[in-house]
This record gives C-alpha cells, structure tokens and sequence, in this order.
C-alpha cells in the first residue's frame, strides 16, 4: 500500500509513504511515522500512525504559496477528511464528481478504490485524514438506509462521498480531534484510545450527516455562507470582548435574525454556544500547561465563580477540572 505526492514544478518525491496492508504491521501493536518537509514549497510535518484497519494522518504545512500536487494511491479507502486550517481542493482523474472542496473547519468522508488525482493547497494547512479499510467502516453503517448510496458505490468501487455539502467540525469533533493528536498513551492502550476516539468521531460525523436539513442549508446565498465564516473570524479574535450580536451582524453586513438563523446552520452551533465552547477548550490548554490553577483558569475563562466553571467544564468534557488536570499531569495547584 502506497501513496505518492509529487509537485507540478520540480521533478522530485515532495512524500511518498508506504503501510502494509491493512495497516497491520505484524512487529508492531501501533506505529507511528514523522515525515519532515523542508523544501523549495516549504515546511511542515506529516505524522501517521497506523495500526490494523486504521490509519491516521496529521498535516501541518507551512508553503509559501498555493501548491498543485499529483497524488496516487494504490489501495482502496473510506476517508474521514478534516480540514482544521487552510483550504484545499482535490480533483481525481476520471471522477464523475465535481472537484472536492475543503475550507477551514469542515469535514466530510470520501470513498477511493485506489485513485490519481490532483490536490491544491493553500500556504497555511493543517488537516486530519483517517482512513479506514472498507470493511471497518462497513462494520458500523451496514444496516443504514441513510448512507445506501454511499454503500453502494463502496461496493461496486466507484468514488463517492457522503456529504453533499463539507459540513462545520463541531466542538465535540474538535475536541476528539485533539485528543487524537494529544494522546498521551503508548503500546495497546494507545491503539485501544485511539481506535475508540475513531469511531467516536465517525459516530458524530454521520449523526451530523443524517440531521443536516440540505434545503435550509442549499436555502442560503453562498454570500451569507461568507459572512457566517466572517462573523466566526471576528468571534474569534475577540473572543474575550465579545460584541453583541446586533454589532456582529452590522459588521458582517446582515441582520440579527439572518446570522443567528444562517450561523446556527453553517456552524451547528449559536454565537455564544461558540463563545463558551471556544473558552472551556483554552481553559482546557491552559490546565494542561500548569501555568495557573484552577481558580485562575476559571476567571481567565469568563467565570467569576469557580464552581460555574466546574460545572460548565464538567457538563463539557465529561470531568471536572480537578479531576481533568491530575489525570493529565498528576499535579493539581
């Protein structure tokens, strides 16, 4: 099993990577590989870990601009696509589809018999590819009638992909996301809490899929799905000075009810539900640095009151912060 990524304009391997098949490496439990890019494109890591049925892929890339690259692979996948940063664009030789479009915080899962193809990407990437033999992801959506179609092109062979539409990783995506690329584990346990946190998320994915309302959503002008992403940006950057959302909508060009109706279903969340969530995943970060205790962590976080934030964290993450921070360090200030 084999992948090759090679760039329109210079001649050499920019990666090529090899796995046995079926990702079982018969002298190890798990494995894990760190592909270092430093070239003429540019700089980034690629990190695999790969063990029977699963692989998992992380890509931080730094370019100094867009990059066209061939790829080719010879085995065939069920794929669950994150783009955390960046955007990136996948066309395949010979696919009736149209080209695959990701931008920043969208997902989708794609099936390839073994494919060719060109991928575009721009300067700053990071993205998130878990690819699945088929029959693992058979395994779970056999009996669906939801994915018929998909399942169907799976088992004659044909490219195909879930979604119509890439739909917003969540916060609960994101945060399994994380502890994917955080995990702290080795040997059998690694594999047992990575193989868990997969399935975990390709649970969420295809919930999300099969809620998703393709008539409101198709309902909105691709300016206003613009002006959503906008008003993400603008949340984020201020995310400990909050505007209220009257002021947002001014600033992205819209009325209340628009972005309160149009982020909601680009997003899957409201603006504040981002606000919170954005702050209970720093005061995460920030209790794993052990830079400040809890109590400080808690105000950082917009609480005033520790015990709100302990509720809030625990109602979150499934633990209290206490509990969270000795788990992870053993140390608790």
């Amino acid at each position: 099993m084999r992948i090759r990524l090679h760039s329109t304009d210079i001649a050499d391997i920019v990666l090529e990577n090899s796995f046995p098949d079926n990702y079982k490496d018969a002298e190890n439990v798990i494995t894990e590989k760190v592909i270092d890019i430093d070239n003429c494109l540019g700089r980034g890591m690629y990190k695999d870990i790969f063990f029977e049925g699963i692989r998992i892929s992380y890509g931080d890339l730094r370019l100094r601009e867009n990059v066209l690259l061939n790829f080719e692979s010879d085995f065939e996948t069920v794929e669950m696509h994150f783009d955390l940063s960046g955007e990136s664009i996948t066309r395949l030789t010979g696919n009736h589809h149209s080209a695959i479009k990701f931008s920043h915080n969208t997902h989708n899962i794609m099936y390839a018999p073994g494919v060719k193809g060109r991928l575009e990407l721009s300067p700053a990437s990071r993205m998130i590819e878990i690819n699945l033999n088929p029959a693992v992801f058979e395994k779970y959506v056999e009996s669906s009638d939801i994915h018929k179609k998909f399942l169907t092109d799976l088992k004659n062979q044909n490219p195909s992909i879930v979604g119509k539409h890439n739909m917003p990783i969540t916060p609960d995506m994101m945060n399994i996301l994380n502890d994917i690329i955080d995990c702290p584990k080795t040997g059998i346990y690694k594999r047992m809490y990575l193989e868990a946190k997969v399935i975990e998320l390709l649970m969420l994915q295809l919930e999300q899929f099969a809620a998703h309302d393709c008539h409101v959503f198709c309902s909105l002008k691709p300016a206003d799905i613009d002006k959503m992403h906008y008003a993400r940006q603008i949340i984020l950057e201020r995310i400990h000075n909050p505007c209220s959302l009257i002021d947002l909508a001014r600033q992205i060009g819209t009325n209340e009810f628009t972005l309160k109706k149009g982020f909601k279903e680009v997003f899957g969340t409201t603006v504040f539900g981002m606000v919170a969530d954005v702050k209970l995943m720093q005061a995460k970060e920030m209790l794993l640095s052990g830079e400040k205790n809890i109590s400080e962590v808690s105000f950082h976080a917009g609480y005033k009151n520790p015990t709100h934030f302990s509720a809030a964290f625990k109602k979150r993450f499934g633990v209290s912060p206490s509990k969270y921070k000795i788990a992870r360090t053993g140390v608790l200030s």
